[in-house]
């Protein structure tokens, strides 16, 4: 069954990172540079992985996560941030993100994680993970 992935960064370097790495799988990717695109998506879009840069030119990626987990309690959200701030990985396990990555990112291991969460039942809990 193909899954719909949504990647939100203003680094147009990283979403063409992250969308051919990901293009092989059997996934319908979407791509947003801004918060106010993801904003309208997730109303009318059921993603079931999400990968959401935090710090974005037109406001927080943090919020986004929360709207979507809430709209969309069995997605994967990885939150992708430049900087290892711990008040921001608090923030992002408080949301409920599934993963925090710093950038740039260990590709292998962020395909790893999101191999390991397809093979997971939908839904199931697990602990944020740093990558």
């Amino acid at each position: 069954m193909t899954k719909r992935v949504l990647i939100l960064d203003d680094n147009a370097d990283n979403r063409k990172l992250l969308f051919y790495a990901l293009m092989s799988g059997d996934y319908e990717i979407h791509q947003a540079e801004l918060g106010s695109d993801v904003a309208r998506l997730i109303e009318d879009t059921r993603f079931d992985l999400a990968l959401l840069d935090i710090e974005l030119p037109d406001g927080d990626g943090l919020e986004l996560a929360e709207k979507m987990i809430d709209r969309y309690p069995d997605a994967v959200v990885i939150m992708l941030s430049a900087n290892d701030n711990i008040d921001r990985l608090e923030q992002a396990r408080k949301v409920g993100a599934h993963a925090f990555v710093v950038k740039p990112f260990n590709l292998p291991k962020v395909l790893e994680f999101i191999q390991n969460c397809d093979a997971s039942p939908a839904g199931s809990s697990v602990d944020m993970q740093v990558l």
